[in-house]
């Protein structure tokens, strides 16, 4: 083990680390999403929201992270200083995953509300939206190309969209 790093209150439900390495993201149940210098292992900030963060991404450019969290909503946020840019809705329920497009144009969402979203970045609209599992999804990817969602969901089935 190099580090240790304990400062979350409840339970880590996602971390995900920036394109070089250098960085982690951890979003947590406690209400914060931790980003982390992982060579000297300590916090570099914190994003607060009175809520459950379930996922975290990187936008591809690291100027932005996104979040999705239990309040059924998906945030933005500076990634210099932490501060919260805006939050759309995301949902009628849980916000459990996120992925973005290696161009950073767009983003999938999935969630308690069983629905895969196909979100436009920029302004934060719905561009496409799916409906197949039959309970919570609990991961959303996208495939290397960028032209295929798979999803996942607590009832057992892989989608792909």
């Amino acid at each position: 083990m190099v580090h240790s790093m304990k400062e979350h209150r409840g339970a880590v439900n996602a971390i995900v680390c920036n394109a070089d390495g250098s960085q982690a993201a951890s979003a947590s149940a406690d209400g914060s999403c931790i980003i982390w210098d992982l060579h000297k292992g300590v916090r570099i900030h914190a994003l607060y929201e009175p809520t459950v963060f379930n996922s975290v991404c990187y936008h591809p450019d690291e100027s932005q992270y996104i979040t999705g969290s239990a309040n059924n909503k998906i945030g933005f946020w500076d990634a210099y200083d932490g501060s919260p840019i805006r939050f759309i809705t995301g949902g009628d329920a849980d916000i459990t995953c996120l992925d973005i497009h290696s161009e950073g144009k767009l983003f999938v969402s999935g969630g308690a509300d069983k629905n895969v979203n196909v979100w436009d970045y920029d302004d934060g609209k719905l561009v496409s939206s799916g409906r197949g599992h039959s309970g919570k999804i609990s991961k959303v990817t996208l495939s290397p190309d960028q032209k295929i969602v798979v999803s996942v969901g607590s009832a057992g089935g892989i989608f792909i969209w």
